[in-house]
């Protein structure tokens, strides 16, 4: 897996690339500035008034769970809307089923956006001819992303996620608090993981931990996985405690592909691209990425879990899923052909615009209420100078994009450059 920049913009000379990225910046922009009015104008008082006794814990998740169904079209409209993406399911039934009760959505980590694809579903208002109702749709992630400026406090304050630091003695407790506080405040929520834990990307570590993980495989009896990394099952059987029966334990597999290519293809292949949200907000200048979710429910005994032995096997089908996909686009299959069956699900275009021009014009009032208009005014501009150096900061150092939230992408290279620099020193002495 030879190490190479990845092109800012796929098939375009420096005047579109600078002409799609400034937008790609503007895009991100707009979604902090509206999450961060989110966050300070319902978040901040809710975990006040919380603090300090005035609300229960239960009016506090239920007045969040308003919140988060406010501003999720926020989050998705530019990269999963306006921009083109389309979101296929094979089950829409398994969907359906899912939202109606705390469930466990058990996915593969091909991307930096699985995120975001489970808050589009979970805050659709109809599958299909059915009515559903609306998801709030908590995470078990990386416990960096909770520091993360913005994007990363709304998830940590307002959705109340699970932030794990992938030591199981040190994160077991927490998740079973945080279970056990949304059980008791009658809550309920779609919580979605990766049990891989890490998206791998083109470095020398990561190429490093992939051979790992298919050493691993060869251990256990399977044959060494291309497309997926062995899932890391210490710390799932705590999750268990999130659903009531195993029905609403589901394995998804996310395929994604763009111009008849499969994007999250084998690991040590040059051709791979980790989708994120530069990514998508791209489609809307052409070739749109289309998303495929394969759903299978898993049948397991909740008194009697082996989590290496589930998880192995659901991960022995995402592999089989992965390469059969890979195998037909690469043979030259029509998309609409290779997924026949799968059905769209198709978010509401208007809602999401009329969602952007409230949260437009109650930010324009706040700062004409609050004598602070040419204040807001300058901090968005100085926002979006930030949002572009430091993405363009993140992709010259690590020779890609890695924008799960905003600034993940330089947040993450700086940590990795002064992780290097400190071997190198270390080295010299």
């Amino acid at each position: 897996m030879p190490k190479q920049r990845r092109k800012l913009v796929e098939d375009a000379g420096i005047l579109k690339t600078v002409g799609v990225m400034m937008f790609c910046h503007f895009s991100v922009m707009l979604l902090c500035i509206n999450v961060m009015f989110d966050l300070v104008a319902y978040g901040l008082p809710l975990l006040i008034l919380r603090k300090f006794g005035i609300i229960s814990s239960k009016m506090f998740y239920r007045w969040t769970s308003c919140v988060i169904n406010w501003t999720t079209p926020i989050v998705y409209g530019i990269p999963m809307v306006f921009s083109g993406t389309r979101i296929f399911c094979n089950d829409m039934e398994i969907v359906i089923n899912l939202k109606s009760e705390n469930s466990l959505l058990l996915s593969n980590h091909g991307s930096r956006v699985d995120w975001m694809v489970a808050m589009f579903v979970g805050h659709l208002k109809s599958i299909g001819n059915k009515v559903t109702e609306q998801s709030r749709v908590g995470f078990v992630c990386e416990a960096v992303i909770q520091f993360m400026p913005l994007i990363g406090w709304y998830r940590k304050f307002v959705c109340c996620d699970i932030f794990v630091w992938r030591s199981f003695q040190n994160d077991a407790t927490p998740i079973r608090k945080n279970i056990t506080r949304f059980h008791d405040a009658s809550q309920k929520r779609m919580l979605f993981l990766s049990p891989e834990g890490v998206v791998v990307d083109f470095d020398e570590k990561d190429e490093i931990y992939i051979k790992e993980c298919r050493a691993f495989c060869k251990k256990q009896g399977y044959a060494p996985y291309d497309y997926v990394l062995t899932p890391r099952y210490k710390g799932t059987t705590c999750l268990l405690k999130q659903v009531t029966n195993s029905e609403y334990i589901t394995s998804i597999c996310l395929a994604f592909v763009k111009d008849g290519k499969l994007l999250n293809c084998k690991l040590l292949s040059s051709e791979r691209v980790v989708p994120d949200i530069y990514n998508l907000i791209q489609g809307i200048w052409g070739k749109p990425v289309n998303i495929y979710m394969y759903l299978r429910k898993v049948s397991v005994s909740l008194h009697s879990f082996d989590a290496k032995t589930v998880l192995m096997k659901e991960y022995a089908w995402k592999e089989s899923v992965l390469a059969e996909c890979d195998n037909q686009l690469r043979r030259g299959s029509i998309e609409t052909i290779l997924f026949k069956k799968f059905h769209q699900l198709e978010g509401d275009v208007k809602d999401v615009i009329i969602n952007q021009i409230i949260h437009s014009i109650l930010i324009l009032f706040a700062a004409i209420y609050f004598s602070c208009l040419v204040h807001v005014i300058f901090f968005s501009c100085g926002l979006f100078i930030v949002i572009s150096l430091v993405h363009t900061f993140g992709w010259f150092v690590s020779s890609t994009s890695m924008e799960s939230v905003p600034f993940e992408t330089g947040v993450k290279a700086f940590i990795t450059f002064i992780t290097k620099f400190k071997e190198r020193i270390s080295k010299q002495i």
